[in-house]
């Protein structure tokens, strides 16, 4: 399946499948002095979306969680949530591991996909979780040590990974979820605000119709995804 088969006008993700088609050898993202172009930054988020949907729990909310800081995997990751039809949940290393895991509780989310850095923390993260969790490791070859040490939690590294060929897109709703994100809350409890793709929408071709964005932009992001 191309790129060229849009999920809904609507929906977060279809903007960077327009232009995966009409700029798809541009530079899509630098990061940690790797760039990607788009039609490659395509190929890994459509893999992991399919990896997703063949490994899917089957329960909880249409959510997945992205522990991933600053990498190929964090960017590739939250595309391929969201073309998995989900709203990503962003987790942040930086954090202290139990407020990540109440994060991740709170959330309800039923997959996990983790970047190398990030899977430090993953013993800490799955401590006391007593629900099933697929846990997508695109950076990593082996999972069998972890498949020993949790095997109520189901983990798949990058030579299990679908290709992105098996990756079909699906029909998403502007008033779907499009990601949630944790606040500190009053209490020092986090608390999940969910915001729709429609809602976003409306930001980002604001912005882009108000500063005349175009593919010769380049834009840098300073803060975090959490």
């Amino acid at each position: 399946m191309t790129a060229t088969t849009y999920v809904h006008e609507a929906s977060l993700c279809s903007g960077f499948l327009r232009s995966t088609v009409r700029f798809g050898n541009r530079a899509a993202i630098e990061v940690g002095g790797h760039v990607l172009s788009y039609a490659q930054l395509h190929e890994k988020a459509a893999s992991i979306a399919a990896t997703l949907t063949r490994w899917d729990c089957g329960e909880g909310p249409p959510l997945t969680a992205v522990f991933a800081y600053r990498s190929v995997t964090a960017f590739a990751g939250v595309l391929g949530v969201l073309l998995r039809g989900h709203g990503y949940v962003p987790l942040n290393r930086t954090f202290p591991p139990e407020r990540t895991r109440t994060m991740l509780q709170r959330s309800e989310c039923r997959a996990l996909v983790v970047d190398t850095e990030s899977e430090k923390q993953l013993d800490q993260i799955l401590e006391g979780i007593d629900y099933r969790i697929l846990v997508v490791l695109p950076e990593r070859q082996e999972t069998g040590d972890l498949g020993a040490r949790w095997p109520k939690h189901r983990f798949v590294g990058a030579g299990e990974l679908a290709s992105h060929e098996q990756w079909r897109p699906l029909e998403v709703s502007p008033d779907s979820i499009a990601y949630l994100l944790f606040t500190s809350g009053s209490t020092g409890v986090p608390k999940g605000v969910m915001l729709a793709h429609r809602n976003v929408r409306h930001y980002i071709d604001f912005i882009t119709e108000r500063f005349s964005v175009s593919q010769e932009d380049r834009f840098s992001q300073m803060f975090d995804m959490t």
